[in-house]
């Protein structure tokens, strides 16, 4: 089996950070939200993988990618405009080659082992399968109603009136012949070719359309609140890293608190959970809970909590909370930043 990631989109949800970088780069406990979701794919076993990128930010994505050893082989496909995400996975038609494929959203993280889905779908003889979850406001998502031997009975991209509190998260695994289904349909009034309208058309033709249930956490991170709490939740989960390679003067460190290799942590207070990437110094501060700070990061005289704060930034003399600070932003004496997302001018100008 196959892979296919969409990491292609602008992320207009998460402006300014987004305007000239990819949302997919964005870090959650220290690693960027794709990195996250490859490593779903090694967990379940998944050797080839391609990537849909944009055009205008992909290649950002492919360098970081070089920093990283998967275990896998990827191919990069680039899109040229973000016309839906059934013309997305439509790009990697000639990859798939008759294969069955799973299908992953790059802003998607959830808790879950994708390697039980493969194999339900495998049993089942479906044709395509969805994972669903639980929501409290289902008009805001695709969603999906079964019969009781979960097998979709409907599905609809955003109802208006409701359908199903069971939305669509973001992991299908296809047979080939979704292409097919693709190929027969419209854009929808946003003008955009639905992944869930070619399933939909599926279900309609009697095709075996299958669904999993996912139980634990499922974070859209487009959005600052689903950014913010899927750092919170990934922080929980962290486990807790010796300091052997960090050097820790006149600091107190509670629960759990991840140092990595070259940082110094002088006259603080760490409350965890927390990640702090290489080479960051933090000094006279009070940092945490549910707070990442990347690489080459400086603090001086300022609090931080429920923040991720992107590397090689600059907080000093000042109180940050819940907010994202984007990569190589210098934040001085501010006072108290609460709720905000901040980026340098120059990412904002556009290509």
């Amino acid at each position: 089996m196959k892979a296919v990631i969409l990491s292609g989109g602008k992320g207009m949800r998460l402006a300014p950070i987004t305007t000239n970088f990819p949302k997919q780069l964005v870090p959650v406990s220290g690693q960027p939200i794709l990195v996250h979701c490859l490593n779903y794919l090694q967990r379940a076993d998944i050797k080839s993988v391609a990537i849909i990128l944009s055009v205008h930010t992909g290649h950002l994505i492919e360098e970081v990618l070089q920093n990283y050893n998967f275990n896998l082989d990827i191919e990069f496909i680039y899109q040229d405009e973000p016309l839906g995400l059934a013309h997305a996975v439509n790009l990697a038609k000639d990859y798939v080659n008759g294969d069955d494929f799973i299908m992953l959203l790059g802003d998607n993280l959830f808790d879950k082992d994708l390697s039980p889905m493969i194999k339900d779908f495998y049993e089942k003889k479906a044709d395509s399968s969805i994972l669903l979850k639980d929501v409290t406001h289902p008009y805001d998502f695709g969603v999906v109603k079964f019969d009781e031997s979960g097998r979709a009975t409907k599905l609809v991209e955003k109802p208006k009136e409701f359908v199903s509190n069971y939305a669509i998260v973001g992991a299908y695994v296809f047979k080939s012949k979704i292409f097919d289904a693709i190929s027969k349909i419209k854009p929808s009034a946003r003008g955009e070719l639905e992944i869930t309208d070619a399933i939909a058309l599926q279900v309609e033709e009697g095709l075996n359309v299958t669904t999993n249930k996912l139980e634990s956490y499922w974070y859209d991170t487009g959005s600052k609140k689903g950014l913010l709490d899927a750092n919170k939740m990934h922080l929980i989960t962290l486990k807790k890293t010796d300091q052997i390679n960090s050097t820790i003067r006149n600091s107190h460190l509670l629960g759990n608190v991840n140092v990595q290799e070259g940082s110094c942590i002088d006259s603080s207070s760490l409350m965890g959970p927390i990640h702090i990437g290489k080479n960051v110094k933090i000094v006279d501060s009070v940092i945490g809970p549910y707070t990442s700070i990347s690489d080459n990061s400086v603090i001086i005289n300022s609090e931080i909590q429920s923040s991720i704060i992107m590397n090689d930034s600059e907080i000093i003399d000042s109180q940050i909370i819940d907010s994202v600070i984007f990569k190589e932003m210098k934040v001085e004496d501010k006072g108290l930043v609460i709720d905000a997302i901040m980026a340098p001018e120059k990412t904002l100008v556009k290509n």
